[in-house]
């Protein structure tokens, strides 16, 4: 036989072996410890109970209460679809608006309303998702 003819049985028999390994089917068992199992089920107990994450909101305003609270109602009347919260941190009252997961949605949003508002800065923050 000449090393034409072996070469080419060879890559014949490796060909169909291959061809043949693909279309098995077999069975596929996953077994995890019953430590992850309870870790997992503590995770999905604790994002129960928390409801917050870290995300952005813009704060639009600081200062008096009196202030933040008429900014929050001509606020609400520019942007109805965007959650206001109230903060008091002594000795300033601040205005956030938005629970934005993400900077880049907070940036997206902070070019509208810095038309309004020009003074409105991203804040990181823990923000609500309910």
């Amino acid at each position: 036989m000449t090393v034409r003819k072996v070469l080419f049985f060879g890559m014949v028999f490796m060909v169909q072996a291959w061809v043949w390994s693909q279309g098995r089917e077999g069975d596929l068992r996953v077994e995890s410890s019953a430590r992850i199992n309870e870790l997992l089920a503590q995770k999905t107990e604790y994002n129960k109970e928390n409801n917050s994450y870290p995300g952005f909101k813009i704060q639009i305003y600081y200062g008096s209460e009196k202030q933040c609270y008429e900014i929050q109602d001509e606020f609400r009347k520019l942007f109805p679809k965007i959650p206001t919260s109230i903060v008091f941190s002594t000795p300033q009252w601040k205005l956030q608006v938005g629970n934005f997961r993400t900077r880049l949605e907070a940036d997206r949003s902070i070019v509208s309303i810095k038309e309004e508002y020009p003074a409105a800065i991203v804040l990181a923050t823990n923000i609500s998702l309910d």
